[in-house]
């Protein structure tokens, strides 16, 4: 049996559909799968046994409907085929794939494309959302709801000193926009409090995050024997591994977000612009959503959803969602968990 899967290109959105994705390779056990994604996404999965992946790269084409039909064609008509993207185009691909299932949502006037193409229910988490679908096919599993990324088995090497040491992961990035990013300021004096604490810490983010990084040590004193500065020297891979050997992890609301609540790492999640109900750590028992909302002081205008905050920059309103979540409300959090690490 043939699968295939047309993953989410967003690193979170990949997390949050490893429920869905789990329910098919326990149900099929000895199926073959083919994930179609974006080059990050696809790497989540760089270590899952019969599994084929397949980089849908057709945005940077002049052709890229012709490209997609060539994508198709380069793996076999397969049985069941699911699109967990919600456009136009995905549903296309598995057409032109020509499974003989076709499952994805019924939007963007695609359903002539699909076998079957349910509503989309509104105010449910992705990872349910993407478990709905497959449910079309699987109505019932024993497997729990939650987030089930694989571990790496890549091997990662912290300095010696290290060694049973307490460790904390800060990812101070967000790939959507920068509403959702914390003040660098505010990372830095939370980062003071773990080191006072003996924490190493360990700075992630992609290549172009490299700035938010510098800035957050710019607020510090120089301390190379206890900060790890990881800004873009991670594969999908390495930061998986590095995320499964930190005691804690704060972050916004973020793809390493989701990583560290699949590998149950204690997490403290930042939230200001996004909704918690959509995106929060998918029924992760070791995660804490900090924000306005959680703290029992919601602002009118959240969530916005917005890549960038839409009030004018001059006003009290402008990012309040994180500029007024100071950082002594997350060190209160810390103070209340690091008893157990």
């Amino acid at each position: 049996m043939n699968i295939l899967i047309r993953i989410p290109n967003w690193l979170g959105d990949a997390v949050m559909a490893t429920f869905a994705m789990e329910i098919l390779y326990q149900t099929y056990p000895q199926a073959h799968f083919y994930l179609v994604g974006s080059e990050v996404s696809c790497e989540l999965f760089r270590h899952y046994p019969n599994t084929t992946l397949l980089v849908d790269n057709s945005k940077k084409k002049n052709f890229r409907i012709l490209h997609l039909y060539a994508l198709a064609k380069k793996i076999p008509p397969c049985d069941i085929a699911f699109t967990f993207q919600n456009n136009f185009l995905s549903a296309l691909f598995l057409f032109f794939n020509q499974a003989k299932e076709r499952i994805g949502y019924n939007k963007e006037m695609r359903s002539l494309l699909l076998t079957k193409a349910p509503k989309k229910q509104a105010n449910l988490h992705e990872s349910l959302h993407f478990s709905s679908l497959i449910k079309t096919l699987i109505p019932n599993t024993n497997l729990s709801p939650k987030l089930y990324l694989r571990k790496s088995p890549l091997e990662v090497f912290l300095p010696q000193h290290w060694q049973n040491q307490k460790i904390a992961g800060i990812n101070a990035g967000a790939a959507f926009g920068s509403a959702k990013r914390w003040k660098e300021e505010y990372f830095a004096e939370v980062i003071a409090f773990l080191l006072d604490k003996n924490f190493k810490i360990l700075l992630f983010g992609i290549a172009s995050e490299t700035t938010i990084n510098d800035k957050i040590l710019s607020f510090l004193p120089p301390n190379p024997q206890n900060i790890l500065n990881l800004s873009g020297q991670t594969t999908i891979q390495s930061l998986m591994a590095y995320i499964q050997k930190s005691h804690l992890f704060i972050t916004n609301d973020s793809g390493p977000m989701h990583i560290a609540a699949a590998f149950e790492v204690p997490t403290l999640a930042i939230f200001g612009p996004t909704n918690e109900q959509e995106t929060s750590p998918f029924n992760a028992k070791n995660a804490h959503i900090i924000s306005l909302k959680t703290l029992n002081q919601p602002l009118f205008c959240q969530p916005c959803k917005k890549r960038i905050c839409p009030l004018p920059q001059d006003s009290r309103a402008f990012h309040a969602c994180m500029i007024d979540l100071k950082p002594s409300f997350i060190i209160k959090r810390i103070q209340s968990l690091i008893s157990n690490i």
